[in-house]
């Protein structure tokens, strides 16, 4: 659960109130149960962070979770005593379900699990498993050491994609039991019923499943939008999702004159957060970077040489290059919580 402590309440924003009227007031409306909608203001540093609570500036705090300025939050009293102690919610509670929101920043990276499964402790734990869920698990974990960099990196990834099992509950449905057997999901609800619970393997193998189920939540949210998302289980990444505006004709070929937008949403180390818009029309690509510094800015962009140079399919109609980029796990949780905005930027 995603808990926030209220510290101090300071005066209301653009609001002569004193201090002390600020915080009394805000502590005379807050009730258990209550919810109030907040926006984040600024970060005050040390997991601080202020919030605009019904024009109230409240100074709070959270071990659990990392907000960027401007978020919105639905917030719900747990206790007012000695500290008002806030739960994140969403409007739309079947987006998460009271599960952890920062699971989305998780990777999906099943390196350390699957070693940890190797471990020789009474034998190794993988022996444990169904032969299914071996083999699901081992050729997940393989297909995650190959390198991106060759040309058979897209066939790599969508293989990734298949294996997740985003799809298996509707698959289950649908009686196709035989195309759920090996997939990541899978092998993952086996090893967290399977293992002791509390056990290292498990709350590993439930952090996964976490994550897996927030992108099904995600998938069902955006789908009235006409958008697909696709986390990328790239272990080089610390978080990344692709964002694909979908056909509204409903074709599985796009025609030769349709318009395909689509986004990256990435983080990772040394280049930080990213975000990379791309345009696709008839007459070519057109490509944003949008990056969390100046100075990676200007780094990224002294390789556009390069990039027009690896890019031989179609014509790179414009490349160009901004700042700031939104972390993608906080860009997420925002725009998953409907506030009338579109989460698939489409300006270049």
């Amino acid at each position: 659960m995603n808990t926030i402590n209220a510290l101090t309440a300071i005066k209301p924003v653009g609001s002569a109130t004193s201090d002390a009227g600020g915080r009394q007031q805000f502590q005379q409306q807050s009730r258990p149960g209550q919810i109030f909608t907040a926006t984040v203001l600024e970060s005050a540093g040390d997991n601080r962070f202020y919030l605009d609570i019904l024009n109230n500036k409240i100074l709070a705090q959270s071990d659990e979770v990392t907000l960027s300025t401007g978020t919105k939050l639905n917030l719900e009293v747990l206790s007012t005593t000695p500290l008002l102690e806030l739960k994140i919610i969403s409007r739309s509670p079947e987006i998460f379900c009271g599960k952890t929101l920062t699971l989305l920043g998780k990777n999906l990276d099943i390196t350390s699990l699957f070693q940890a499964l190797l471990k020789p402790a009474d034998g190794p734990l993988l022996k444990q498993l169904s032969a299914t869920s071996q083999e699901g698990l081992k050729d997940f974990y393989n297909l995650q050491q190959n390198s991106t960099s060759n040309l058979d990196s897209g066939n790599i990834l969508k293989q990734l994609l298949d294996r997740l099992g985003l799809s298996l509950e509707a698959l289950l449905a649908g009686g196709k039991h035989n195309q759920t057997v090996l997939s990541l999901k899978s092998a993952l609800l086996e090893i967290a019923s399977k293992m002791r619970q509390g056990s290292e393997l498990a709350d590993s193998a439930n952090r996964l499943l976490g994550t897996l189920e927030l992108y099904q939540l995600a998938q069902l949210r955006l789908a009235p939008e006409n958008l697909l998302i696709f986390p990328l289980p790239l272990p080089f990444l610390d978080n990344g999702y692709l964002l694909v505006e979908r056909d509204h004709t409903g074709t599985d070929e796009p025609e030769p004159t349709q318009t395909l937008r689509f986004s990256l949403h990435l983080s990772l180390e040394p280049l930080g957060d990213m975000e990379i818009i791309f345009l696709q029309t008839q007459e070519g690509l057109y490509i944003r970077f949008a990056c969390d510094s100046m100075e990676k800015k200007d780094f990224i962009s002294g390789h556009k040489p390069d990039l027009q140079e690896t890019i031989t399919t179609t014509d790179v109609l414009g490349v160009t290059f901004t700042e700031p980029a939104t972390n993608p796990t906080n860009n997420l949780i925002r725009q998953l919580i409907p506030h009338g905005e579109s989460i698939l930027d489409t300006t270049i």
